[in-house]
Order: C-alpha cells, then sequence, then structure tokens
C-alpha cells in the first residue's frame, strides 16, 4: 500500500512539472492544489481525524494553511517545469 501511495505522490509532482513545462496557464496551479491538498490530509489523516470530528474554527484554519503551503509547493514544480522547457527550446 506504501508502495501505491509513493507512486501516486510522485504522479502529483510529475504532473505539476508537466504543467510548467507545457506551459498550461497560472491558474491551473491553485487547482492542483487541492488534489496536493488532498492527497497530503489523506497521507496524514491519523493527525486529521480528530479535526475532522470536532469541526470547529482550527479545522479550517488548518485546512487554509495547508492549502497555502501545498500551493506554494505546486508553483515551485510548477516552476521547475517551465524552467526546463525555456532551457531546452534554445
Amino acid at each position: 500500500m506504501n508502495a501505491v501511495k509513493g507512486v501516486l505522490g510522485i504522479g502529483l509532482l510529475a504532473i505539476a512539472i508537466y504543467l510548467g513545462f507545457a506551459r498550461f496557464p497560472l491558474w491551473s496551479v491553485p487547482l492542483l492544489a487541492l488534489l496536493f491538498t488532498a492527497a497530503y490530509i489523506q497521507g496524514k489523516w491519523y493527525l486529521w481525524r480528530d479535526l475532522f470530528q470536532q469541526q470547529n474554527r482550527k479545522l479550517y484554519q488548518s485546512l487554509l494553511v495547508t492549502y497555502f503551503i501545498q500551493t506554494v509547493v505546486v508553483f515551485v514544480f510548477y516552476l521547475l517545469g517551465s524552467g526546463a522547457a525555456r532551457l531546452l527550446s534554445r
């Protein structure tokens, strides 16, 4: 099961790099960040379970912070793909 999670995680990173390489519009970064956030929460479910059961303010704050962090991660990989495309196009 851990191998499947690893392959799916690497797949998400590859998608982020491909988005930059193929010069997709920047609005695709926040959309992909939603998938990254969902994958992160699923991977750390043992930490998030209590927050989802309580449904209080801390849950929404944690979701927002996690989403922003994942957006930055996706943007970094998007830029890596974009940079690689520019290097290869010369």
